[in-house]
């Protein structure tokens, strides 16, 4: 059985596409195997037909894993030009139903704001970068957040914790390795 990371590739964990391998460029930190597993089972019941958003999408496993178990379509948000072409390779390689935007998360949530609101969306910005607030402030304010959706946020383990807009709670945390995972929902009215 392959390990979750082979020369710079991660597989697919579950879902159609489950054990394909997706290629990472050299500058991503993709989301462990172990954590992409636990974040699914958080999300089981909610993915299939979403629409999903991967801000920071560096190789895209999050977004594809979505797909993979039954999401409708993903949007991927990525600033590197290299890690951006070979996920628009693989989006078109492997025939699922992405776009992949080659832009700076909180610029693009800013000007592209009033499109399709999400039902997943997905962000894991570099560590201690503070870009996770910033863009949550303008992904409530621009409304792209679905009435039911659910937001996954990763952060290493020792990161201050991530303030999220008034009308959003925390729903599950877990610390794997050094990530810490978050999910949070609209708050119950």
């Amino acid at each position: 059985m392959p390990t979750s990371k082979q020369r710079g590739r991660v597989r697919i964990a579950g879902g159609s596409l489950r054990g394909r391998l997706l290629e990472v460029p050299p500058t991503a930190r993709p989301t462990p195997v172990r954590a992409r597993e636990t974040l699914f089972d958080w999300l089981a019941a909610e993915v299939r037909g979403a629409h999903c958003l991967d801000l920071f999408a560096g190789a895209g496993a999050l977004g594809l894993e979505a797909l993979s178990r039954g999401a409708a379509h993903c949007v991927f948000v990525e600033s590197g030009r290299s890690a951006g072409g070979m996920l628009r390779r693989v989006v078109d390689e492997w025939q699922v139903a992405g776009r992949v935007e080659l832009a700076d998360a909180a610029g693009w949530l800013e000007k592209s704001g009033g499109g399709k609101r999400m039902d997943i969306v997905f962000m894991d910005p570099p560590f201690g970068s503070g870009l996770a607030a910033r863009c949550c402030k303008l992904l409530a304010r621009n409304g792209w957040l679905a009435d039911n959706c659910r937001l996954y946020l990763e952060a290493g383990k020792r990161d201050p914790l991530i303030e999220l807009p008034l009308d959003l709670e925390m729903l599950r945390e877990k610390v794997v390795g050094d990530v810490r995972m978050m999910l949070a929902g609209r708050k119950r009215r």
